[in-house]
């Protein structure tokens, strides 16, 4: 549990004690109070120095200003609100309530997205407790494909993924047969507007990569989880651009040519966060990635803005993907003659 979450049972014990009236509490006894509620959650306990440090930022500015006084009792002070008062009860301030009506205002665009159905009931509840009115119109917009078919699995896959759930989905790739693999579901991936899980598949003894999209069917599998001891994803995702790893590709330095009018783009909006310009005066731009079909379809989406230089074998692969767009726009022959 994280040291704040620790601190906040902490200042709820005190303030407790500081409201009751009926019972002197001296700063042994508030750190005995404190500790007994941090064992309760399976905490550690904490000095008398560490509740004499939470008291004070109770009083300070930077807490809730407490009216909290040492009142003198024989050779002790006992410690106790001066006035009726609760950390619980203070009201929000203006500032806290324009911050909270901007959250509210970009929560509210995930509201229809499936597995974020949970947020409708969270504003319904906030807008109610602070009296904050519901916007008119809508003045932010999050790019997002709410009729993807697979986000209807989105939430059941985090709980697996969390629970290590074995499953079994019915995959239908694009034009073949579906096919039934049991995943051991280690992590999930958004990339272009596009959801996929990536986990063990014991079918093919390797990871899959698996677009939500194409999911028919899920449900759970009655096998033992296999712990992901293999793969780490910080690493997996950091040389490449998208989801794709071909194995037998290696990292590779790759040298392009931007023309003046996109250079710009590029620079403010990367393609990988590996890009260098080398030369921002003749448009030369590197990247240390490995190269998939995502990478392609990045370079190809820039025209003739962009020129790879090098590797070669870069340069060839977009060569062969324009000399096709080419045939079907020109009706080119494999001669280079033009149909009529």
């Amino acid at each position: 549990m994280p040291d704040n979450r620790k601190a906040i049972l902490r200042y709820k014990v005190l303030d407790k004690c500081f409201s009751d009236k009926y019972h002197k509490y001296f700063i042994e006894e508030l750190t005995e109070k404190c500790n007994e509620k941090l064992q309760e959650a399976g905490l550690e306990p904490v000095t008398k120095r560490q509740i004499q440090y939470d008291i004070a930022f109770m009083k300070s500015t930077d807490g809730w200003n407490a009216p909290i006084v040492s009142i003198q009792d024989g050779k002790r002070k006992f410690i106790r609100y001066s006035e009726d008062f609760s950390i619980m009860e203070v009201p929000i301030s203006d500032t806290e309530i324009d911050q909270l009506q901007t959250l509210i205002t970009s929560l509210s665009r995930l509201q229809s997205i499936p597995m974020y159905g949970w947020i409708e009931d969270l504003l319904m509840n906030l807008r109610y407790r602070f009296g904050l009115r519901n916007e008119d119109s809508n003045f932010i917009g999050f790019e997002q494909n709410r009729d993807l078919h697979g986000l209807r699995y989105l939430s059941d896959l985090i709980n697996y993924i969390i629970k290590r759930q074995p499953i079994t989905i019915d995959y239908h790739p694009f034009g073949k047969d579906i096919q039934k693999w049991t995943i051991h579901p280690y992590y999930l991936k958004q990339h272009n507007n596009r959801w996929f899980l990536l986990g063990y598949n014991p079918q093919y003894e390797d990871l899959s990569i698996i677009a939500l999209d194409r999911i028919e069917g899920l449900s759970t599998a009655n096998v033992s989880f296999i712990r992901n001891n293999q793969f780490n994803f910080d690493n997996y995702f950091r040389d490449i651009i998208g989801v794709s790893l071909e194995k037998e590709k290696k990292l590779e330095h790759i040298l392009i040519k931007v023309s003046p009018a996109r250079l710009p783009f590029i620079i403010s909006k990367p393609i990988h966060h590996s890009q260098y310009v080398e030369n921002e005066e003749e448009g030369i731009v590197t990247l240390d990635v490995i190269p998939n079909k995502e990478l392609i379809s990045e370079l190809v989406w820039f025209g003739n803005d962009i020129e790879v230089i090098s590797p070669i074998s870069l340069r060839d692969e977009i060569k062969k993907k324009i000399a096709e767009m080419y045939k079907i726009y020109f009706g080119v022959k494999e001669d280079f003659t033009t149909s009529q």
